[in-house]
């Protein structure tokens, strides 16, 4: 519920700012105004925006839900949940949704006049560059892994017929491709890949949190096959166990992340998927590299 503006306070969720709002008043409500600041209510739908201008006020934007674009002089600057930005008086500026809605709070100092909001000649939106696909550095990369996965089942499947010495060599090099291979992978997409798709989920009322859990699951069954290789008769009952859990784990894993994660990367800004591919190829460990 939103309670009255009055002359001492506005109290009230930011979501219900728009709710509440006059349709008819379209996307921007003023929430106070006077001689020194004017305080914006702004509400976009899909396709809405506010077309670049260069009013002489200061910019203060706080983005409270949703995702969109900030327009700063000639570069497009990507927007979501709880992102802050500041644009000085006179420099081009102009906001819009990309999907779903965005909801904001504008603080504008001194408050603008109606000048100041025409859109003249040279004020549009450019055009984004073309920019690389981070998802298709992981694809390719899993699709190299899923190679040393289907080992997993193989030799969980060819375990019981191995003698023990040969038992032992295939486990030391299954442990190795889990700990040089799988592992520098997963721990190279929780500090790359997982916070650049959280910043688009988040706004989107998502997490990444249960790919974090798999890969520590996958990490204490690697640990736990180390063990079993390590144990005199190479723990044969043990690691036939744990190689078909990981074999599942790890397919299941990639699973969510092609299907549900990977294509959140492409509502990244350009200039965000091009620094994000730079590090993916650059990270100890592989993901292109």
């Amino acid at each position: 519920m939103v309670e009255s503006i009055t002359e001492h306070a506005l109290v009230t969720h930011a979501t219900a700012l728009s709710s509440s709002a006059d349709p008819a008043s379209g996307p921007v409500r003023v929430l106070l105004q006077n001689d020194q600041v004017r305080v914006l209510s702004i509400d976009l739908k899909p396709g809405r925006e506010l077309p670049p201008h260069r009013p002489e006020a200061d910019l203060v934007l706080a983005i409270l839900d949703g995702m969109g674009q900030l327009l700063v002089d000639d570069t497009i600057r990507p927007l979501r949940t709880g992102d802050l930005a500041v644009v000085r008086a006179g420099v081009t500026r102009g906001l819009r949704c990309l999907e779903g809605r965005l909801l904001a709070l504008g603080v504008l100092t001194p408050p603008p006049g109606a000048e100041d909001h025409r859109t003249g000649a040279g004020l549009a939106w450019p055009d984004e560059p073309a920019a690389d696909d981070p998802a298709e550095v992981i694809r390719a990369e899993h699709r190299g892994l899923m190679a040393g996965v289907a080992d997993l089942g193989r030799l969980a499947g060819a375990a019981g017929t191995l003698d023990p010495d040969r038992l032992s060599l295939e486990l030391e090099a299954t442990v190795r491709f889990l700990r040089e291979g799988l592992l520098p992978h997963a721990a190279a997409e929780e500090r790359l890949v997982y916070p650049a798709v959280e910043s688009v989920l988040r706004a989107r009322g998502g997490a990444t949190n249960s790919m974090v859990l798999d890969h520590r699951r996958i990490e204490v069954l690697a640990t736990e096959l180390a063990h079993a290789a390590a144990a005199p008769d190479a723990g044969r009952t043990d690691a036939v166990h744990l190689l078909q859990a990981l074999a599942a784990v790890v397919s299941l894993h990639f699973d969510k992340e092609e299907e549900d994660y990977l294509p959140q990367l492409s509502r990244l800004g350009a200039a965000e998927r091009t620094a994000l591919v730079a590090a993916l190829r650059g990270h100890h460990g592989g993901l292109g590299g």
